[in-house]
């Protein structure tokens, strides 16, 4: 579906129109084509309006769908409420055939009928079903790598089964894909399918909404991502609004909250000045600092590595518990350092030295079902780190005896003379190390060796 009506909802509008801004340059980008529709009313949200009369909760959502059907489109919301209103509705309309009866007498004195046969689709939904997480990555022109991000989908999004039934409404994935395809890191964490709690304030218990929110911003604090991304206008006011209201109150929580699609212009090159970003009460300031300084990183890795290479192996793991070293020394997590460097930590695992304990054995490379492996990784670390003059002095020796002898190690005579051996011929002494105008330092010159000097620079 890539021409249909959109439904902005009450909240987007009103209280939002960054949220507003962000999504409609994402459908611009995609390629959509948005139909908004005149005479459109509030969902109707459930909670206030389906309490009072679940009567007018489904005449209110079958007029605004019946609106959608004489365009002859199908619809795109990016509201969790309004999403949930319209399926739960067209799954009870399309049970209760006398409901849907007596409803549609009514709108006959506006010309308006509803008969079911629309698509309803969220936002998320569009771009996970219709677009697609790989079309969505081919559209990124400013990656956000080595950014953590945490995703929270709001129940509505997923429930209730059977009226709404795209992902799994237990352990869902679809837009933990999306934020991948944008570059992120996923975190996981243990509240991530708990309610944001928003609906309390709107039956005035506002201790608990807070105490909603605070639970799940603390969560995800712990696990160091650097946002949490929402799909849902309520998700975020909780989250973004409450968590305002909690530093108010000098809690030391600090996580910045953004709907999908503002993730998503960024990714694709849209400025934070041009889709409102400033107008968020929590200021995402720490995140765009972050991605500006891991982005640089990434920059400075792909000097020396393929990223694309470190990012599947990073996702992958399978040799997790493979490597020889790992079964005598459990401190050596050879997949732990490819993560560092994804996180830009490149001058940290130099320094540290771990990454001598990589035996080049090459048996993560057998063992590579993409044939990645990480034996030419460790080797290109071991590089960067002579270079940099933080390498172990015996390799730092070794190196030198070699291009000063030719050899490292002399034969001893007196053993092979024992043994009937003769001796062996001249050796060539000196001449890789004037072949590679060096000196005994172990810094060189020549094509295809870095030195500290060019490292750095």
């Amino acid at each position: 579906m890539r021409e249909f009506a959109v439904f902005w909802g009450c909240t987007i509008p009103a209280r939002f129109p960054f949220i507003e801004k962000a999504t409609r340059v994402v459908f611009e980008d995609l390629g959509a084509t948005v139909h908004e529709l005149a005479g459109h009313t509030c969902c109707p949200e459930g909670t206030l309006v389906k309490a009072n009369d679940e009567d007018a909760f489904h005449t209110a959502a079958a007029r605004n769908l019946a609106i959608v059907e004489r365009a002859s489109l199908g619809v795109v919301t990016p509201c969790n409420g309004c999403y949930s209103t319209f399926k739960e509705a067209a799954s009870h309309l399309a049970s209760d055939w006398r409901s849907r009866e007596r409803i549609n007498q009514r709108l006959a004195a506006e010309g308006l009928r509803y008969e079911g046969a629309l698509d309803i689709m969220h936002f998320a939904e569009w771009l996970a079903d219709t677009v697609g997480a790989g079309a969505l990555a081919a559209r990124v022109t400013k990656p956000l790598s080595g950014m953590r991000v945490a995703v929270h989908y709001g129940c509505h999004l997923l429930r209730p089964q059977p009226a709404v039934r795209w992902d799994d409404p237990l352990n869902p994935t679809k837009v933990e894909e999306l934020v991948s395809a944008l570059g992120a890191k996923v975190v996981d964490y243990t509240t991530k399918m708990q309610c944001c709690g928003g609906a309390l304030d709107r039956v005035g218990e506002r201790e608990g909404s807070l105490a909603f929110c605070r639970r799940k911003l603390y969560d995800v604090q712990a696990e160091g991502a650097d946002a949490l991304v929402v799909v849902c206008p309520s998700c975020f006011q909780q989250f973004d609004l409450n968590q305002a209201a909690l530093q108010r109150g000098n809690e030391d929580v600090h996580v910045p909250v953004f709907y999908l699609s503002e993730l998503i212009a960024l990714a694709m090159g849209h400025a934070p000045d041009e889709i409102g970003l400033g107008m968020h009460r929590v200021p995402v300031d720490s995140f765009l600092a972050a991605w500006e300084t891991r982005t640089e990183d990434r920059r400075r890795l792909a000097e020396h590595f393929d990223v694309s290479l470190l990012v599947k192996c990073d996702s992958c793991q399978a040799c997790k518990d493979d490597c020889p070293v790992c079964k005598v020394d459990p401190s050596f997590q050879p997949n732990d350092i490819i993560a560092a460097l994804l996180e830009g930590r490149l001058d940290e695992v130099l320094a540290e030295g771990d990454l001598w304990k990589c035996l080049e054995c090459y048996t993560c490379q057998e063992m590579c079902h993409s044939r990645i492996g990480m034996a030419g990784v460790f080797r290109q670390l071991k590089e960067l780190a002579m270079g940099r003059g933080c390498g172990p002095e015996s390799v730092t020796a070794a190196y030198a005896e070699f291009l000063s002898t030719g050899a490292l190690g002399r034969p001893k005579e007196g053993a092979r003379k024992k043994l009937g051996l003769a001796p062996l011929p001249t050796g060539g002494g000196d001449v890789i190390g004037r072949l590679l105008g060096s000196d005994a330092s172990g810094t060189s010159d020549a094509p295809g060796r870095l030195t500290a000097t060019a490292e750095k620079e």
